[in-house]
């Protein structure tokens, strides 16, 4: 009886405790915090729940939330206990500033969502640029048409998603190490690479919200990973991969600067003057995921989309061949990049491709730990979290009418509207077996844009030429 009494009185305890600490922590940020004359709903304001709702259970909708938010409370709000939030196109360079104006940080809570540890300051890069990267590009894409006539003469449909991932992975790898993956040279362009990116970014928001649980499974053995947490297992195989890649580098068992005549951007890391955490193999590490990922998925994403919506418009398509032809009257004969550049209607088409996609589609906060910054009549006092995002900018009617329409033409002529819109910011193919809402449609944030989960690609088969 006493033993029942005693867990009834805990268990009442820990209810009443529970609630005290609500109670607390709801007065405390909706009316003592630093920001607290700054509106939004009261529920993102008192926990990080509301977030977690929209992004983890809703996968990836808290963007969309915020811009109905905007339209509630008005152009600066708060969507959650911490962080401000900033709609208007004006301020973006504003906020985003090189060090030179001011000191400004990332904020540590959004970056445990895109590394699987928790690392102080920003990843190290190397200071010098790479060598021309024109030769490693061209052999890609070399090998990209030779692989899609192959699909041609064999009848296959290509997913294009798979096609231009493998393409974005060989360039970024062939910088970042000694060799590159060879993806393209992989069966049906190596499938597994798209997913591991897919399943990194859809386990981001939840790595945001509970940063302990990619450590805690990595304390599991492999085939307990392997059996019951299989998504996490792909991220798990890889960062295996890049562990022992980084340390064969550091054992100098390979060389790249002898084999191509260039080093690697891990071996040049790895021989500047880094303190040693940050040459250390956890660290590079969480830098190979950040290099490799921001040079294959948002890139690829671009690639296929363009791809998506040149063929899908026969006017788009006629005009940019008809432009090509005349640049290039023998395709078997490349022009430079400078050239290229030059034209019109390709250039357009570029940046509209860009436009759609979003690039990166989750917010970017910022931090100045040592000045307040002021919005309007709103001063947000040192070390405020501050973001905004390229979704609400590249939506915008204002500044791109019907922005999700794919209308390159909007960016002519280049000289003036092109310019004005930029401070914002082998044979036929046929599409099959895609469906816009499903397959094309970028409904979800996952840190980079994404379509609905159950899409399985956007596919095309090439004919004729």
């Amino acid at each position: 009886m006493k033993r029942t009494n005693l867990l009834l009185a805990v268990f009442i305890f820990s209810i009443v405790s529970f609630l005290l600490y609500s109670i607390y922590l709801f007065f405390s940020r909706l009316y003592l915090s630093p920001v607290c004359n700054t509106p939004g709903p009261k529920l993102a304001i008192w926990s990080f729940w509301f977030e977690f709702y929209h992004d983890v259970v809703l996968r990836g909708r808290y963007t969309w939330q915020i811009a109905e938010l905007h339209k509630q409370y008005g152009p600066i709000i708060r969507i959650n206990p911490y962080e401000v939030h900033i709609d208007d196109p004006d301020f973006y360079d504003e906020l985003y500033v090189s060090g030179g104006k001011r000191k400004t940080e990332q904020w540590s809570w959004t970056r445990q969502s895109i590394t699987t540890s928790v690392a102080d300051g920003e990843a190290p890069m190397p200071t010098s640029s790479p060598s021309n990267p024109s030769p490693v590009i061209q052999s890609c894409v070399d090998k990209l048409c030779s692989r899609l006539k192959e699909h041609k003469s064999a009848g296959q449909k290509v997913n294009l998603m798979h096609a231009f991932t493998a393409f974005t992975g060989d360039v970024v790898t062939e910088y970042s190490f000694p060799a590159s993956y060879g993806l393209l040279d992989k069966c049906d362009f190596a499938p597994e690479y798209y997913e591991l990116w897919m399943s990194i970014l859809s386990g981001s928001h939840m790595l945001k919200q509970f940063p302990w649980i990619f450590p805690l499974m990595s304390s599991f053995p492999p085939w307990f990973v392997e059996r019951y947490l299989p998504d996490m297992a792909v991220s798990y195989r890889w960062h295996k991969t890049w562990a022992e890649q980084i340390r064969n580098i550091k054992s100098r068992e390979v060389d790249s600067e002898k084999r191509r005549g260039r080093p690697s951007i891990f071996e040049t890391l790895l021989d500047s003057d880094l303190p040693p955490f940050d040459k250390s193999v956890s660290r590079l590490v969480e830098d190979a995921q950040t290099l490799v990922g921001a040079g294959s998925i948002t890139t690829s994403l671009a690639l296929a989309l363009a791809t998506y919506y040149i063929i899908s418009d026969e006017d788009i398509e006629t005009r940019l061949i008809d432009e090509l032809t005349r640049a290039m009257p023998n395709p078997n004969t490349l022009i430079s990049l400078t050239s290229l550049e030059q034209l019109p209607s390709l250039s357009a088409t570029v940046l509209e491709a860009l436009h759609i996609s979003y690039g990166v589609s989750h917010r970017l906060q910022r931090v100045c730990p040592d000045q307040s910054i002021t919005y309007n009549s709103y001063t947000l006092p040192p070390g405020t979290p501050i973001g905004m995002t390229s979704i609400h900018i590249h939506d915008n009617p204002l500044i791109f009418p019907d922005p999700r329409a794919f209308k390159p033409e909007r960016w002519l002529p280049l000289e003036t509207e092109g310019a004005r819109l930029q401070k914002r910011f082998g044979g036929a193919l046929r599409v099959v077996d895609t469906v816009w809402e499903k397959d094309v449609d970028l409904t979800c944030d996952i840190f980079t844009p994404a379509a609905r989960k159950e899409s399985k690609g956007i596919y095309v088969v090439i004919e004729g030429g």
